[in-house]
Protein backbone atom coordinates (compact mmCIF):
# COMPACT_ATOMS: atom_id res chain seq x y z
CA UNK A 1 0.00 0.00 0.00
CA UNK A 2 1.38 3.44 -0.92
CA UNK A 3 2.17 6.44 1.41
CA UNK A 4 -1.10 7.88 0.27
CA UNK A 5 -3.60 4.73 1.01
CA UNK A 6 -1.96 4.32 4.59
CA UNK A 7 -2.07 8.31 5.48
CA UNK A 8 -6.28 7.81 4.26
CA UNK A 9 -6.42 4.65 6.58
CA UNK A 10 -4.64 6.77 9.55
CA UNK A 11 -6.69 9.74 9.55
CA UNK A 12 -9.79 7.22 9.44
CA UNK A 13 -8.54 5.71 12.87
CA UNK A 14 -6.50 2.78 11.47
CA UNK A 15 -3.50 2.94 14.02
CA UNK A 16 -2.12 0.28 12.46
CA UNK A 17 -1.42 2.42 8.95
CA UNK A 18 0.74 5.20 10.55
CA UNK A 19 2.64 2.25 12.27
CA UNK A 20 3.33 1.10 8.95
CA UNK A 21 4.25 4.41 7.75
CA UNK A 22 6.47 5.49 10.75
CA UNK A 23 8.14 1.72 10.14
CA UNK A 24 8.80 2.57 6.59
CA UNK A 25 10.02 6.49 6.85
CA UNK A 26 11.87 6.32 10.62
CA UNK A 27 15.42 5.30 9.57
CA UNK A 28 14.79 8.52 7.07
CA UNK A 29 14.27 10.15 9.91
CA UNK A 30 16.49 9.29 12.75
CA UNK A 31 19.81 9.91 10.20
CA UNK A 32 18.21 13.18 9.73
CA UNK A 33 18.17 14.10 13.39
CA UNK A 34 21.05 12.47 13.99
CA UNK A 35 23.50 14.58 11.12
CA UNK A 36 21.75 17.59 12.73
CA UNK A 37 22.19 16.58 16.12
CA UNK A 38 25.66 14.92 15.87
CA UNK A 39 24.06 12.20 19.14
CA UNK A 40 22.71 9.35 18.66
CA UNK A 41 20.62 9.41 21.94
CA UNK A 42 19.49 12.64 21.19
CA UNK A 43 18.48 12.05 17.26
CA UNK A 44 16.12 9.19 18.52
CA UNK A 45 14.45 11.30 21.01
CA UNK A 46 13.83 13.98 18.79
CA UNK A 47 12.78 11.28 16.20
CA UNK A 48 10.46 10.64 18.75
CA UNK A 49 8.96 13.60 19.30
CA UNK A 50 8.86 14.79 15.64
CA UNK A 51 6.72 10.83 15.16
CA UNK A 52 3.81 12.20 18.11
CA UNK A 53 3.91 15.68 16.25
CA UNK A 54 3.26 14.31 12.75
CA UNK A 55 0.76 11.76 14.61
CA UNK A 56 -1.60 14.52 16.08
CA UNK A 57 -1.23 16.91 13.02
CA UNK A 58 -1.73 14.51 10.64
CA UNK A 59 -4.96 16.32 9.22
CA UNK A 60 -2.74 19.08 8.41
CA UNK A 61 -0.58 16.72 5.73
CA UNK A 62 -1.98 18.61 2.35
CA UNK A 63 -0.18 15.81 0.18
CA UNK A 64 -0.86 12.53 1.82
CA UNK A 65 1.75 10.93 -1.16
CA UNK A 66 4.67 13.06 0.75
CA UNK A 67 4.43 11.69 3.79
CA UNK A 68 8.00 10.76 4.26
CA UNK A 69 9.55 14.87 3.24
CA UNK A 70 6.70 15.95 5.82
CA UNK A 71 8.05 14.02 8.49
CA UNK A 72 11.73 14.40 8.01
CA UNK A 73 10.79 18.37 7.84
CA UNK A 74 9.00 17.72 11.10
CA UNK A 75 12.28 16.31 12.78
CA UNK A 76 14.66 19.16 11.35
CA UNK A 77 12.12 21.59 13.19
CA UNK A 78 12.51 19.76 16.07
CA UNK A 79 15.97 19.41 15.91
CA UNK A 80 16.52 23.40 15.16
CA UNK A 81 14.41 24.08 17.98
CA UNK A 82 16.38 21.85 20.47
CA UNK A 83 19.80 22.97 19.29
CA UNK A 84 18.34 27.00 19.88
CA UNK A 85 17.32 26.19 23.42
CA UNK A 86 20.38 24.63 24.15
CA UNK A 87 22.23 27.47 23.30
CA UNK A 88 19.53 29.49 25.47
CA UNK A 89 20.00 27.52 27.85
CA UNK A 90 23.51 27.05 28.53
CA UNK A 91 25.27 29.24 31.54
CA UNK A 92 27.21 31.66 30.52
CA UNK A 93 29.83 33.57 32.45
CA UNK A 94 27.43 36.97 31.51
CA UNK A 95 24.71 34.95 33.39
CA UNK A 96 26.32 33.90 36.23
CA UNK A 97 28.33 37.17 37.18
CA UNK A 98 25.09 39.17 36.40
CA UNK A 99 27.18 41.83 34.17
CA UNK A 100 29.76 41.64 32.36
CA UNK A 101 32.25 44.37 30.59
CA UNK A 102 32.53 41.88 27.45
CA UNK A 103 31.12 39.20 25.78
CA UNK A 104 32.05 35.91 27.46
CA UNK A 105 35.49 35.36 26.71
CA UNK A 106 36.84 32.90 24.48
CA UNK A 107 39.21 29.85 26.06
CA UNK A 108 43.04 31.55 26.28
CA UNK A 109 46.13 30.41 24.38
CA UNK A 110 48.83 28.77 26.20
CA UNK A 111 51.17 32.19 26.74
CA UNK A 112 48.32 34.14 27.67
CA UNK A 113 47.21 31.54 30.29
CA UNK A 114 50.82 31.85 31.31
CA UNK A 115 51.09 35.83 31.22
CA UNK A 116 47.50 35.94 33.61
CA UNK A 117 48.88 33.16 36.23
CA UNK A 118 52.45 35.53 36.45
CA UNK A 119 50.56 38.76 36.67
CA UNK A 120 48.09 36.69 39.36
CA UNK A 121 51.21 35.18 41.40
CA UNK A 122 52.94 38.87 41.54
CA UNK A 123 49.64 40.11 43.14
CA UNK A 124 48.88 37.41 45.43
CA UNK A 125 52.64 38.26 46.65
CA UNK A 126 52.18 41.88 47.12
CA UNK A 127 49.19 41.70 49.10
CA UNK A 128 50.96 38.69 51.48
CA UNK A 129 53.02 41.39 52.24
CA UNK A 130 50.95 44.22 53.10
CA UNK A 131 50.14 44.76 57.51
CA UNK A 132 47.73 41.86 58.58
CA UNK A 133 44.56 44.43 58.81
CA UNK A 134 45.21 46.25 55.08
CA UNK A 135 45.63 42.66 53.58
CA UNK A 136 42.66 41.47 55.70
CA UNK A 137 40.50 44.27 53.60
CA UNK A 138 41.81 44.11 50.56
CA UNK A 139 41.06 40.26 50.53
CA UNK A 140 37.35 40.76 51.10
CA UNK A 141 36.86 43.32 49.33
CA UNK A 142 38.63 42.59 45.71
CA UNK A 143 39.22 38.82 45.51
CA UNK A 144 36.16 37.73 47.91
CA UNK A 145 33.74 40.62 46.24
CA UNK A 146 32.25 41.51 49.64
CA UNK A 147 30.60 45.18 50.21
CA UNK A 148 31.97 47.81 52.76
CA UNK A 149 29.40 46.48 55.21
CA UNK A 150 29.98 43.18 55.07
CA UNK A 151 33.98 43.62 55.67
CA UNK A 152 32.99 45.91 58.39
CA UNK A 153 31.25 42.90 59.79
CA UNK A 154 33.33 40.30 59.06
CA UNK A 155 36.13 42.19 60.81
CA UNK A 156 34.28 43.27 63.35
CA UNK A 157 35.20 47.76 62.42
CA UNK A 158 33.10 50.49 60.92
CA UNK A 159 32.65 51.18 57.51
CA UNK A 160 34.51 54.14 57.66
CA UNK A 161 38.19 51.91 59.03
CA UNK A 162 37.49 49.32 56.19
CA UNK A 163 37.46 52.15 53.28
CA UNK A 164 40.68 53.69 55.33
CA UNK A 165 42.60 50.33 55.20
CA UNK A 166 41.54 49.62 51.71
CA UNK A 167 42.91 53.45 51.13
CA UNK A 168 46.10 52.36 52.41
CA UNK A 169 46.45 49.32 51.15
CA UNK A 170 45.50 50.57 47.26
CA UNK A 171 48.43 53.02 48.11
CA UNK A 172 50.89 50.48 49.08
CA UNK A 173 50.10 47.78 46.26
CA UNK A 174 50.56 50.81 43.66
CA UNK A 175 53.50 51.89 45.35
CA UNK A 176 54.91 48.11 44.78
CA UNK A 177 53.09 47.20 41.42
CA UNK A 178 53.81 50.22 39.85
CA UNK A 179 57.39 49.46 38.32
CA UNK A 180 55.61 46.23 36.88
CA UNK A 181 52.26 47.34 35.86
CA UNK A 182 53.07 50.72 34.27
CA UNK A 183 49.78 52.54 35.69
CA UNK A 184 47.19 51.55 38.71
CA UNK A 185 44.52 49.59 37.64
CA UNK A 186 42.73 48.71 41.19
CA UNK A 187 41.93 52.05 42.77
CA UNK A 188 38.00 52.96 43.18
CA UNK A 189 38.33 55.61 45.31
CA UNK A 190 36.50 58.43 43.55
CA UNK A 191 37.43 62.02 42.58
CA UNK A 192 34.14 63.00 41.67
CA UNK A 193 30.07 61.69 42.57
CA UNK A 194 29.02 58.90 40.45
CA UNK A 195 27.68 59.42 37.04
CA UNK A 196 24.03 59.39 36.41
CA UNK A 197 23.76 56.64 33.57
CA UNK A 198 20.58 55.63 31.47
CA UNK A 199 19.90 52.61 29.74
CA UNK A 200 18.91 52.94 26.25
CA UNK A 201 18.66 50.00 24.48
CA UNK A 202 19.42 45.62 24.30
CA UNK A 203 21.34 44.39 21.60
CA UNK A 204 21.73 40.40 20.88
CA UNK A 205 23.31 38.45 18.77
CA UNK A 206 21.85 35.02 18.11
CA UNK A 207 24.20 31.52 18.54
CA UNK A 208 25.50 30.40 15.89
CA UNK A 209 27.49 26.98 15.77
CA UNK A 210 29.72 27.29 18.63
CA UNK A 211 29.39 30.80 19.29
CA UNK A 212 26.79 30.98 22.59
CA UNK A 213 24.12 33.96 22.29
CA UNK A 214 25.88 37.12 23.32
CA UNK A 215 23.14 40.12 24.65
CA UNK A 216 23.78 42.95 25.96
CA UNK A 217 22.57 46.17 27.79
CA UNK A 218 24.05 49.82 26.58
CA UNK A 219 23.36 53.05 28.27
CA UNK A 220 24.52 56.48 28.20
CA UNK A 221 25.82 59.55 29.90
CA UNK A 222 22.59 61.29 30.50
CA UNK A 223 24.67 64.58 30.87
CA UNK A 224 26.95 63.86 28.25
CA UNK A 225 28.18 61.35 25.47
CA UNK A 226 30.04 58.34 27.42
CA UNK A 227 28.36 54.79 27.15
CA UNK A 228 28.80 51.12 28.70
CA UNK A 229 28.03 48.24 27.67
CA UNK A 230 27.17 45.37 29.93
CA UNK A 231 26.81 42.03 28.92
CA UNK A 232 24.38 39.68 30.57
CA UNK A 233 22.39 36.23 30.78
CA UNK A 234 19.67 36.25 27.90
CA UNK A 235 16.90 35.93 30.24
CA UNK A 236 18.04 39.45 32.26
CA UNK A 237 18.26 41.37 28.75
CA UNK A 238 14.77 40.13 27.19
CA UNK A 239 13.36 41.48 31.21
CA UNK A 240 14.98 44.85 30.10
CA UNK A 241 13.69 44.37 26.59
CA UNK A 242 10.39 44.34 28.15
CA UNK A 243 10.69 47.00 30.11
CA UNK A 244 12.55 49.64 27.85
CA UNK A 245 9.37 48.75 25.17
CA UNK A 246 6.66 48.80 27.83
CA UNK A 247 5.42 45.70 27.17
CA UNK A 248 2.52 44.27 29.33
CA UNK A 249 2.78 40.88 30.71
CA UNK A 250 -0.01 38.43 31.09
CA UNK A 251 1.52 37.27 34.10
CA UNK A 252 4.06 38.66 36.67
CA UNK A 253 7.98 37.56 36.14
CA UNK A 254 10.52 37.74 38.29
CA UNK A 255 11.63 41.51 38.56
CA UNK A 256 7.89 42.50 38.85
CA UNK A 257 7.21 40.21 41.78
CA UNK A 258 10.57 41.76 43.08
CA UNK A 259 8.96 45.05 42.90
CA UNK A 260 6.11 44.48 44.22
CA UNK A 261 7.37 42.66 47.26
CA UNK A 262 9.31 46.19 47.37
CA UNK A 263 6.31 48.12 47.69
CA UNK A 264 4.29 46.25 50.22
CA UNK A 265 6.87 46.14 52.48
CA UNK A 266 7.10 50.19 52.86
CA UNK A 267 10.37 50.36 50.81
CA UNK A 268 11.21 52.11 47.47
CA UNK A 269 14.59 51.07 45.49
CA UNK A 270 16.27 54.65 46.03
CA UNK A 271 19.33 54.24 43.31
CA UNK A 272 20.74 51.75 41.30
CA UNK A 273 24.44 51.91 41.54
CA UNK A 274 27.30 49.84 40.08
CA UNK A 275 29.74 50.86 42.12
CA UNK A 276 33.18 48.88 40.53
CA UNK A 277 34.65 46.49 38.01
CA UNK A 278 36.97 43.19 39.02
CA UNK A 279 38.13 40.90 36.30
CA UNK A 280 35.78 42.14 33.81
CA UNK A 281 33.05 41.70 36.23
CA UNK A 282 30.76 44.44 37.25
CA UNK A 283 29.52 44.74 40.80
CA UNK A 284 26.70 46.70 41.90
CA UNK A 285 24.55 47.93 45.08
CA UNK A 286 20.89 48.47 45.55
CA UNK A 287 20.38 51.43 47.83
CA UNK A 288 16.45 50.45 49.48
CA UNK A 289 15.05 53.07 51.33
CA UNK A 290 11.89 51.61 53.58
CA UNK A 291 10.71 51.45 57.74
CA UNK A 292 13.93 50.14 58.89
CA UNK A 293 16.07 52.90 57.04
CA UNK A 294 18.25 52.96 54.40
CA UNK A 295 20.34 49.96 53.52
CA UNK A 296 22.86 48.96 50.65
CA UNK A 297 22.28 45.69 49.19
CA UNK A 298 24.92 43.99 47.10
CA UNK A 299 23.58 43.23 43.91
CA UNK A 300 24.21 41.88 40.00
CA UNK A 301 24.17 44.77 37.55
CA UNK A 302 21.77 42.87 35.82
CA UNK A 303 19.14 42.70 38.78
CA UNK A 304 19.52 46.55 39.66
CA UNK A 305 18.76 48.00 36.56
CA UNK A 306 15.88 46.09 35.62
CA UNK A 307 14.33 46.88 38.94
CA UNK A 308 15.35 50.45 38.19
CA UNK A 309 13.50 50.53 35.01
CA UNK A 310 10.42 49.38 36.51
CA UNK A 311 10.38 51.85 39.25
CA UNK A 312 12.12 54.73 38.08
CA UNK A 313 15.10 54.76 40.25
CA UNK A 314 18.22 57.09 39.07
CA UNK A 315 20.77 54.53 38.07
CA UNK A 316 24.55 55.54 38.82
CA UNK A 317 28.02 54.42 37.82
CA UNK A 318 31.38 55.20 39.85
CA UNK A 319 33.36 57.03 37.47
CA UNK A 320 36.07 55.22 37.71
CA UNK A 321 34.13 51.77 36.76
CA UNK A 322 33.00 53.90 33.49
CA UNK A 323 37.32 55.09 33.01
CA UNK A 324 38.04 51.08 32.96
CA UNK A 325 34.72 49.99 31.07
CA UNK A 326 34.53 52.67 28.04
CA UNK A 327 37.38 55.03 27.81
CA UNK A 328 39.84 52.25 27.24
CA UNK A 329 40.80 50.53 23.60
CA UNK A 330 38.76 47.55 24.21
CA UNK A 331 36.14 48.98 26.02
CA UNK A 332 35.93 51.35 22.21
CA UNK A 333 36.49 48.04 20.47
CA UNK A 334 33.49 46.18 22.77
CA UNK A 335 31.26 48.96 22.51
CA UNK A 336 31.29 48.62 18.24
CA UNK A 337 30.90 45.18 18.39
CA UNK A 338 27.53 45.30 20.20
CA UNK A 339 26.32 48.34 18.28
CA UNK A 340 26.68 45.61 15.70
CA UNK A 341 24.52 43.49 17.32
CA UNK A 342 21.65 42.61 14.46
CA UNK A 343 18.75 42.08 16.70
CA UNK A 344 17.96 45.48 18.75
CA UNK A 345 15.29 45.60 21.42
CA UNK A 346 11.97 45.38 19.30
CA UNK A 347 12.99 42.84 17.17
CA UNK A 348 14.17 40.83 20.53
CA UNK A 349 10.46 41.35 22.51
CA UNK A 350 8.93 40.83 18.69
CA UNK A 351 10.34 37.41 18.79
CA UNK A 352 9.27 36.53 22.23
CA UNK A 353 5.98 37.47 21.44
CA UNK A 354 5.52 35.98 18.47
CA UNK A 355 7.04 32.52 20.16
CA UNK A 356 4.50 32.93 22.72
CA UNK A 357 1.98 33.59 20.24
CA UNK A 358 2.70 29.98 18.50
CA UNK A 359 3.13 28.34 21.72
CA UNK A 360 -0.53 29.38 22.98
CA UNK A 361 -1.76 28.69 19.37
CA UNK A 362 -0.61 25.03 19.36
CA UNK A 363 -2.48 24.50 23.03
CA UNK A 364 -5.72 25.79 22.35
CA UNK A 365 -5.25 23.63 18.81
CA UNK A 366 -4.29 20.25 20.90
CA UNK A 367 -7.11 21.04 23.71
Amino acid sequence: MDDAALVRRAREGDSGAFAVLVDRHRPMLVALCRLRLGDPGLAEDAAQEAVLQAMVGLDRLERPERFGAWLGGIGLNVCRRWRRDQAREEWSLAALTGGRAAPDPAPASPAVAAEAAEAARRVRGAVGRLPAGQRAAVVLFYLVGMAHREVAAALGIGVGAVKTRLHKGRAALREELAAWEGEDEMTTATTTGPVAMRVTEVRRQAADGEQPEKTVILLREEAGERRLGIWVGAFEGLQVAFALEGTELRRPMAYQFMTALLEATGSRLAEARVTRLDDGTFFGVAVVEGPAGTRELDARPSDILNLALLTGAPIRVDPDVLAQASDSEKGAQFLAEAAAYPDDTATIVAEFQAEMERMRAELQRRR
